[in-house]
């Protein structure tokens, strides 16, 4: 009865004990932003999941682990839940050259929104996605930036989810444009018509314009998503 009696006084100090170290401020700031073309100013369109990575290193700890998150597919981002801390932030990943990433310095006390500015590895221009009878069809140009990554190919995907990507499982695409042996001003002076054909009348489609460099994350640029309902 002793051992019952001290072993429940125990357990209830330990209990107390650890409240008081656990009473610490919950992670409750909210960082917001888009990750943006640095030339133009338009936000980076990518994937999503597994497009676009944002760091934040905490500059008050000593080999801080870094805190990761995903941007959405149209290059914006935001996470509710981060501690008051001074943070570097950067973007990683992503369908850009790294090394043009400017790195951005916040003294996190309060909500804050930022933009984050990169080169793309290329520029889509003048695109134009529509309805063309019972298919969908899109004009663009590519435009090549100051990336030393070689352009590959090109191509209009579409799928019945705004989940869409170049490993969308079921996504439908057009003929993929083979650029590899393309120089960059002969890429820049064509327009790309691309069509997908026989799709079902009165569905709802997603769309969008696919572009590949050479890059070892096989990461795509892309154009903004468009609705289609044929």
């Amino acid at each position: 009865m002793k051992r019952t009696i001290v072993l429940n006084l125990t357990v209830g100090i330990l209990f107390l004990c650890s409240c008081e170290l656990d009473n610490y401020a919950t992670p409750d700031i909210v960082l917001e932003g888009k990750v943006i073309d640095v030339s133009t100013g338009e936000a980076i369109q990518t994937r999503q999941p597994d497009g676009i990575k944002i760091r934040l290193i905490d500059e008050g700890i000593i080999s801080p682990v870094p805190y990761d998150f995903w941007a959405q597919s149209d290059g914006t981002f935001r996470n509710t839940k981060i501690f008051a801390a001074k943070y570097k932030v950067s973007a990683l990943q992503g369908p850009f050259e790294e090394s043009s990433v400017t790195e951005v310095s916040l003294d996190l006390t309060k909500n804050q929104t930022i933009t984050i500015k990169a080169e793309p590895f290329v520029r889509l221009t003048n695109v134009n996605i529509t309805k063309s009878g019972n298919g969908i069809k899109a004009t663009y140009k590519i435009s090549p930036t100051t990336s030393p990554k070689k352009i590959q190919r090109s191509m209009l995907i579409c799928y019945t989810s705004p989940i869409l990507h170049e490993n969308t499982n079921g996504k439908l695409s057009s003929a993929t444009n083979i650029l590899s042996g393309m120089t960059n001003g002969d890429i820049a002076a064509r327009e790309f018509v691309d069509e997908i054909k026989n799709l079902q009348a009165g569905e709802t489609y997603y769309a969008r314009v696919a572009v590949l460099a050479a890059n070892s994350l096989n990461r795509y640029n892309y154009s903004a998503i468009i609705k289609i309902i044929l």
